[in-house]
């Protein structure tokens, strides 16, 4: 009878660990097929969240693309992220929810099914087809330019500047080049800064061109060669010129500083713009040229006055993943009072990359 209760009494104790062992999700990411090591997964408590909301709980999955994380008993949202270069020394962007999200978690650890990644692009196309691309050599004079940037973009309207391509790919030793892209349409500029940056406005001295037969028509499974994108010093005079007219125009009342990541390194091909409204919505009064390689811009104002200053990687539109996004946060609403005449340089304006 003693041995009946002490096997009653063990199963007991056994069960009742069972039932205060950890709660929480477990699963894998994949990308094409694969386990996917090394990516972010993040757990939100509601679908519909603000890219700027901090996610409840964050961890990485390991070697074999698992994850784990211990969680109370709740209703969860579950987002992988990855940012890495491609193979072919691309950045990638990618991204996915969990199809069966929200998941529950009563009690124990909740096995969640398997999901891939997937690219995200810009614009949701320039995800690359399989066997289709666009190759050419960048030269100057004839002779290949090494070293240079080609930027693909989806439309014209950008003046194909900015930050707004789809893809870019740096030439090699010979001028020449070759891009993984989807079918569609294209137009082509290539670019070289004297400072071997890749990003930031063509100074004089760089080197700047367009494809001539802009736009291109890339059908699926085409390898399609492009032959030359022709590039020449940018003109001195032209640039004094562009520099004095419409959104860059100079003058004597400005704003001066440098853009910087969380970790204080420059941020390249930034937008600065100054609002008359403390909202901060709809077009800005003022938009600075994209700032350059070590981070500094320059935001001329028509006249002095309280401006509400923000930054972005790109201008138009609602924020997509990938954007770079900050604000001026020195003093309450972002704001600073300018004197008619007088440049003020700010404290360095802090961006983050959002999802």
């Amino acid at each position: 009878m003693r041995r009946i209760f002490l096997l009653f009494l063990t199963c007991l104790l056994l069960t009742g660990c069972q039932r205060s062992g950890p709660s929480g999700l477990s699963g894998e990411l994949q990308f094409d097929g694969k386990p996917l090591a090394g990516a972010s997964v993040e757990i939100y408590l509601k679908a519909d969240k603000d890219r700027s909301v901090q996610p409840f709980a964050v961890t990485t999955t390991d070697g074999d693309g698992r994850y784990r994380l211990e969680l109370p008993p709740g209703r969860y949202f579950v987002i992988g992220k990855q940012r890495r270069t491609s193979s072919d020394g691309r950045p990638q962007m990618l991204m996915a929810e969990c199809p069966a999200n929200p998941l529950e978690v009563t009690t124990g650890m909740l096995e969640v099914p398997a999901f891939s990644l997937r690219e995200m692009g810009r614009d949701g196309r320039l995800v690359a087809d399989a066997d289709t691309s666009l190759a050419g050599r960048v030269t100057r004079d004839g002779v290949g330019v090494a070293g240079a940037f080609v930027y693909v973009y989806t439309e014209a309207g950008v003046d194909l500047m900015g930050p707004s391509y789809g893809a870019a790919v740096e030439t090699d030793a010979d001028g020449r080049f070759r891009v993984a892209l989807p079918a569609g349409e294209f137009w082509l500029a290539a670019r070289k800064h004297l400072d071997g940056s890749r990003l930031g406005e063509p100074k004089p001295g760089d080197l700047t061109g367009s494809l001539e037969q802009n736009p291109v028509h890339l059908a699926a499974g085409q390898n399609l060669d492009l032959g030359e994108i022709r590039v020449r010093p940018v003109d001195a005079a032209r640039y004094r010129q562009r520099q004095q007219q419409g959104r860059f125009a100079l003058s004597d009342t400005a704003l001066t500083g440098k853009v910087v990541d969380e970790d204080g390194a420059p941020v390249p091909g930034i937008y600065v713009f100054a609002y008359l409204d403390s909202r901060m919505v709809g077009k800005p009064t003022y938009i600075s040229a994209p700032s350059a390689a070590d981070g500094s811009y320059r935001l001329n104002l028509g006249r002095g006055g309280a401006y509400y200053i923000g930054a972005r990687s790109a201008y138009g539109g609602p924020l997509e993943p990938g954007e770079w996004v900050g604000t001026y946060d020195e003093q309450p609403e972002h704001r600073i009072d300018v004197d008619t005449g007088r440049v003020v340089e700010l404290t360095p304006l802090q961006v983050r990359e959002v999802w």
